[in-house]
C-alpha cells in the first residue's frame, strides 16, 4: 500500500502539467479575434480537467484504497502478447477474460520473458485499480513507465 501514494503523486504531477498546457491552449486561442468550434473545445476541455480537484469534497477511490487498506491478489493467463513497433516499440500482454484488467503494458526485457500461457501475479487496489506488484515466474515485471 506504500505504493499508491507514490503513483499517485505521480498521476496529480501529470494532471497539473497537462492543466497548464490546456490552459495556455484555451488563451492563445481566445486571444484571437472571433470564437469558433475549435475555441470553444480548447475551453471546454480545460474547463473538463479540472473535474478530478472536486476530490476536495469527496473522496478520490485511491484515498478509500490507503483508509481500507485492501488489495486483491490474482492470477491472470496470458491470451496474447503484442508487439506494435510503430507506437514507439509498445509490448503489450493481454489476459484471458477478467472484469478488473485485461491488458498490461511491459519492458521489452520483460515481455521476452513472458509466453502465451503463462500465469501471472498480480496484486491491485480495491477502488483505485492501482497494480501493486506484477509477477511472472516469481520474477517482478511491473512496468515504471506505468503510473
Amino acid at each position: 500500500m506504500k505504493i499508491i501514494p507514490s503513483k499517485s503523486k505521480k498521476s496529480n504531477v501529470a494532471w497539473f502539467i497537462a492543466n497548464i498546457i490546456l490552459g495556455v491552449i484555451a488563451i492563445g486561442l481566445l486571444k484571437q479575434p472571433g470564437f469558433g468550434f475549435i475555441e470553444f473545445l480548447a475551453c471546454f476541455f480545460f474547463a473538463i480537467s479540472f473535474i478530478p480537484y472536486l476530490r476536495f469534497f469527496y473522496k478520490s477511490p485511491t484515498e478509500k484504497d490507503l483508509d481500507a487498506k485492501i488489495k486483491f491478489p490474482t492470477e491472470l493467463k496470458v491470451k496474447y502478447k503484442r508487439r506494435d513497433l510503430d507506437n514507439f516499440y509498445h509490448y503489450e500482454i493481454e489476459f484471458e477474460q477478467n472484469p478488473d484488467i485485461d491488458k498490461y503494458g511491459l519492458l521489452k526485457k520483460d515481455f521476452e520473458k513472458v509466453n502465451v500461457g503463462d500465469v501471472i501475479y498480480i496484486e491491485f487496489s480495491k477502488y483505485g485499480r492501482w497494480i501493486l506488484k506484477i509477477e511472472c515466474n516469481d520474477e517482478d515485471i511491473e512496468n515504471p513507465n506505468n503510473v
